[in-house]
């Protein structure tokens, strides 16, 4: 069985499973779930960080349409 078989198999099973079977398949996994970041842990603390701030306020946040604005009166003033 080729390695994406297998992944499908595992993704339509947990889909399906009861919620114990997937806590115990979590459980004896986890080391290695936990393990594997893509980003440092220095990376992790600034973005709970930042998340942190924007969910009290302390830092302002935009919507994507603010942003895509933004970025079009930055060009149309730069004439980019």
């Amino acid at each position: 069985m080729t390695y994406d078989i297998v992944k499908e198999k595992l993704h339509e099973y947990i889909d399906h499973a009861d919620q114990s079977k997937v806590v115990a398949m979590y459980t004896l996994l986890s080391n290695d779930i936990e393990g594997t970041s893509i980003y440092d842990e220095a990376t992790l603390d600034m973005l709970e960080l930042t998340r942190d701030n924007m969910l009290s306020g302390k830092e302002k946040t935009f919507t994507l349409d603010q942003t895509i604005a933004n970025i079009q009166a930055h060009r149309s003033k730069h004439r980019i």
